[in-house]
């Protein structure tokens, strides 16, 4: 069971600047497949995992995918730094700008957190029909294996 993760650009009046993998912090740094968002999907750049971004942007069960921008990075840098590299990549992941994936039971999520940088963050699931990503010009799509859990049953 797959899923191809519908990708929405949005035009920057300015890109944010360029960032590199290895510039990414602990668990973040090794996704199982990464891409650059280009101004156009030509200038797309698969970083790692696959040779378009439809090969990044396809789930299997437990996959999720993030979107980081150089802000989302110094934050994410920052927070790693605070404490001396002991984060929990659950707590690295709730600093991307969107997080979506598939439970192992294959339905999907998008995952809603926060924290305004004060301190370890609650990743909460939310169950969705459809997820999409936003992105724009120098972003980074990752795609990392395990991250979604079980889907919580309520009622």
């Amino acid at each position: 069971m797959t899923h191809l993760v519908p990708i929405e650009r949005q035009k920057a009046a300015q890109a944010a600047g360029e960032f590199s993998l290895d510039e990414l912090p602990g668990f973040l740094a090794e996704p199982d497949g990464a891409v650059r968002i280009g101004k156009t999907p030509a200038g797309d750049q698969v970083l790692l995992g696959g040779e378009s971004l439809n090969d990044i942007a396809t789930i299997k069960p437990g996959q999720g995918l993030i979107v980081m921008g150089k802000a989302e990075v110094r934050w994410t840098v920052a927070y790693h730094a605070r404490f001396g590299g002991k984060v929990s990549p659950d707590q690295l992941l709730t600093y991307a700008r969107q997080f979506v994936g598939m439970h192992p039971d294959g339905s999907l999520a998008m995952c809603l957190s926060g924290h305004a940088g004060r301190g370890p963050a609650l990743a909460l699931w939310a169950p969705r029909e459809t997820i999409s990503l936003i992105v724009q010009p120098n972003d980074l799509v990752l795609r990392y294996c395990d991250v979604v859990p079980e889907a919580e049953v309520t009622g």
